[in-house]
């Protein structure tokens, strides 16, 4: 009876690949790395729950009324020259972004429970930057 042989040679025979080509790679250089420049410290700014960091070239808003809210739906739309986001949390209420191509950002929350626009809160226009400011 004649022995039956698999289809794979043994793993002796084939040897193993990483030291076959360990000897050829070349040795890695380090490379020094440039550390990243620091921006100063932000002006900060609290009105309410919300906080305003403002660097030389940009600024964070942080609005933290909406910490916790479970968000129902978020819409996105677009309609000749109004474009606009909302975002509804599960309690009926609204946050809505309108947005001005050049652009300004005005945020609003509003309450839906009744069917009609209640507003809660408003905050003030977030203008864009330019390279003039």
């Amino acid at each position: 009876m004649a022995a039956i042989q698999g289809k794979h040679s043994s793993s002796r025979a084939q040897g193993r690949r990483s030291r076959a080509h360990a000897s050829t790679k070349p040795k890695s250089k380090t490379k020094k790395r440039r550390p990243i420049p620091r921006l100063p410290p932000p002006k900060i700014i609290k009105r309410g729950k919300t906080t305003i960091r403002r660097y030389p070239s940009r600024s964070v808003h942080r609005m933290e009324e909406f910490q916790g809210k479970i968000v129902e739906a978020a819409e996105v739309y677009t309609a000749g020259g109004y474009h606009g986001i909302d975002i509804r949390f599960q309690d009926k209420t609204t946050l809505h972004f309108i947005i001005d191509p050049c652009f300004i950002l005005e945020i609003e929350h509003a309450d839906w429970k009744t069917g009609n626009w209640r507003p809660i809160k408003r905050w003030p226009l977030i203008r864009s930057q330019t390279l003039r400011n």
